[in-house]
């Protein structure tokens, strides 16, 4: 392959990966100024040991995680848009955010999702934060179990904050906070474990697939454009590095379902079987469930097949709560709505979970859905969390 056409390939990847990754041209290649925090000097709100320069956090909070903060005192942001940090054995099971104080408003805490870096270290760049301006007072790390998909009492380990630093604009600060992006450690969410593209948290930094793809159509272009009698050879360069990047990206998704293996391991591993059917993240949730199909049995209905309307506080809870009152013929209230669900033959029931809403007047024994129409209704659980009612008149 002429040295000509060597240079035209590979002056097309730097240029594209400094189009992905958003290099600024006139930034400095490496970071003029660090500021630099020992893990030692953050205070923990409880649990924290100081260990070296390092902070290592013994015991969970209250939250099942951890606070760790430290006054800080930057005058303006957007002079330090890099955030490098490093954690020592942080759980799988856990997840880190960013917090800081406004010295504009001082009563307000943000808060930011981290990567977590595939090694100890990771980066990110606050410069694509817009609340990140002005003077930061007050800077720290929240780290707790992992949404919806932990059980939080099972999550928390011990481990070490080694410490923080802030950097000046650089490339060496892009690139590394895409590196986190591409490569950082993934914990279960509710999406597909198969995606290539960020399958949670926010999204930071252009998917690393359309790099690849775009980097090999037109590396294609330009071999056929500088030799097109030469088709065959082009294909299997082309075909090499097809098969280059598949495997790249392979890779990372085995690297990205064995970080998740881990944490799954980490939660179910040291249970018997018997306990890990309850070790889940909504145990409450399954509680209420059982909670409701007893108090169903009381009443006189089978609860594999009673008819149930349903509701919770959000999204997740109404589809999880649904979930385990399987098989019962439940229908979430925020899709299908009352209707005329009480004009029936068979009972109909209603169930509640985190949800005050609608209101049960007990003087004329009425559900209050709202001003212009309410359901007869007789309580058959009362609880703060948890509420069940029979719809309609009573049993003769």
């Amino acid at each position: 392959m002429p040295r000509t056409l060597v240079v035209a390939i590979v002056a097309l990847w730097f240029g594209l990966i400094a189009i992905f990754v958003e290099i600024a041209p006139f930034q400095s290649p490496w970071p003029q100024q660090r500021y630099r925090l020992d893990g030692a000097e953050f205070m923990a709100l409880a649990g924290g040991q100081v260990d070296g320069s390092g902070l290592r956090i013994e015991t969970e909070d209250g939250d099942h995680g951890a606070l760790l903060v430290r006054g800080v005192d930057i005058a303006d942001a957007a002079a330090w848009p890099v955030l490098r940090y490093r954690f020592e054995s942080l759980a799988p099971t856990l997840e880190v955010a960013f917090l800081y104080r406004r010295a504009d408003s001082t009563g307000d805490v943000r808060t930011i999702a981290l990567t977590r870096g595939r090694g100890d270290i990771g980066t990110i760049d606050l410069a694509r934060e817009k609340e990140w301006q002005g003077a930061i007072t007050e800077i720290g790390f929240a780290i707790y179990p992992v949404a919806q998909s932990v059980p939080a009492e099972h999550a928390f380990r011990p481990f070490r904050l080694s410490g923080a630093e802030f950097w000046s604009p650089s490339w060496a600060g892009r690139l590394a906070s895409v590196s986190t992006e591409w490569s950082g450690r993934r914990a279960w969410s509710l999406m597909s474990i198969s995606a290539l593209g960020p399958d949670n948290g926010a999204v930071r930094a252009r998917s690393p697939v359309l790099l690849l793809a775009v980097g090999l159509a037109l590396t294609a272009l330009l071999l056929l454009w500088h030799a097109p009698s030469a088709v065959a050879r082009h294909l299997r360069v082309v075909g090499a590095g097809v098969a280059i990047a598949w495997v790249l990206l392979d890779l990372r998704w085995s690297l990205s379902l064995a970080d998740r293996h881990a944490a799954t391991r980490q939660i179910y591993a040291p249970l018997p079987w018997d306990e890990r059917q309850r070790a889940i993240a909504d145990a409450d949730v399954l509680q209420a469930a059982q909670q409701v199909r007893q108090a169903l049995r009381e009443d006189g209905a089978d609860p594999d097949r009673v008819r149930l309307l349903v509701d919770a506080a959000s999204d997740f809870l109404r589809a999880r709560f649904v979930y385990h009152l399987a098989p019962a013929r439940t229908a979430p209230v925020n899709l299908t709505g009352w209707g005329s669900s009480v004009a029936v033959v068979e009972p109909v029931y209603f169930a509640a979970f985190e949800k005050n809403s609608p209101a049960y007047d007990a003087a004329d024994g009425r559900l209050r859905v709202d001003s212009g129409f309410s359901v007869p209704a007789k309580p058959l659980i009362d609880e703060p969390r948890l509420r069940l009612y029979r719809l309609g008149e009573a049993k003769p």
